[in-house]
């Protein structure tokens, strides 16, 4: 057992703390000292300042996931089917060229995984060929292979490509 030591705020065993720049009973200051007479100006500016950009940053976080959390994702991406069902039904009127903007619409407003991008693309292309216009058909049917190499080419394009060529004059490229 230790012997009881002439100041409690000594004894690591004590609750007890000791004033903080404050003497005690025996007129000694004690060897802890917290500096509560000032701070210097430019610590004060740079500690606010950090709290603020701290503060702005946890605030901009929170709004960030808050957003992420509240905004439902499906309603950003709900017409893009609706893109592909007009296109659709354009195709089936007969207006191959609305048809084809929408097609383009919903390839560029959507995230298209590859399958979907490629099927799509030789729609496009499908569309160009009606239209006489071989050389967009051609692109079309190009950015197709891209989005699916693995996938077999058509045996017929290239005959659909030559046959468009030799009936489309000109002006219809």
């Amino acid at each position: 057992m230790t012997p009881p030591t002439e100041h409690p705020e000594d004894d690591p065993r004590s609750s007890k703390l000791p004033p903080a720049n404050q003497e005690t009973e025996t007129g000694k200051t004690p060897r802890v000292w917290i500096p509560t007479a000032g701070v210097s100006p430019k610590l004060k500016i740079f500690v606010i300042g950090l709290t603020f950009v701290t503060v702005m940053a946890f605030g901009v976080f929170m709004a960030m996931f808050l957003k992420k959390i509240f905004v439902d994702k499906s309603e950003s991406s709900k017409w893009g089917p609706q893109l592909l069902i007009i296109a659709e039904e354009l195709k089936n009127r007969g207006l191959q060229q609305q048809a084809i903007e929408q097609y383009e619409n919903y390839l560029a407003s959507q995230k298209v995984d590859l399958i979907t991008r490629s099927r799509v693309s030789l729609k496009i292309s499908e569309l160009y060929l009606e239209l006489g216009k071989c050389d967009r058909a051609i692109l079309w049917y190009l950015h197709a292979k891209a989005a699916q190499p693995k996938t077999p080419p058509a045996e017929d394009s290239e005959s659909k490509f030559e046959e468009c060529r030799k009936r489309s004059s000109p002006s219809n490229k």
